[in-house]
């Protein structure tokens, strides 16, 4: 496996994409993703492109209050100018008159470009 020297970086841009969707701030996320980022659900349902990524993010905030959203720091493995990060969440939520918690592990696949490293690939594993 390769060097994780890119970790913390990797890190705190995974942190900073969290917060844009925790925060609202949905046209921030472009800064973080591919824009032929592949989105894979727990159903299998994907979202083939940034802005159709990002849209996910805001019909769920759309009618989401988030009460709790923790994640663990990302196990890294770097190959080049490739990524892959993986961590775990816990996530309490309440829509539409109801509470919902839920945890998972969440597959990050990142590319370091120009403008540092971007998600081509998320796949979430849980509820």
């Amino acid at each position: 496996m390769g060097a994780i020297s890119g970790a913390g970086e990797i890190f705190a841009r995974i942190r900073a994409m969290d917060r844009c969707w925790l925060e609202g701030r949905f046209a921030d996320l472009k800064t973080y993703l591919a824009e032929d980022v592949v989105f894979v659900a727990p159903n299998g349902n994907r979202a083939l492109s940034r802005d159709t990524a990002i849209a996910s993010y805001q019909n769920f905030m759309s009618h989401a209050k988030i009460r709790r959203f923790e994640a663990s720091e990302p196990v890294v493995t770097q190959q080049n100018d490739t990524a892959v990060a993986e961590y775990a969440w816990d996530m309490a939520w309440d829509s539409e008159g109801q509470s919902y918690e839920a945890k998972g592990r969440q597959v990050l696949v990142l590319v370091r470009l120009a403008g540092g490293w971007s998600v081509i690939w998320r796949t979430q594993l849980g509820s």
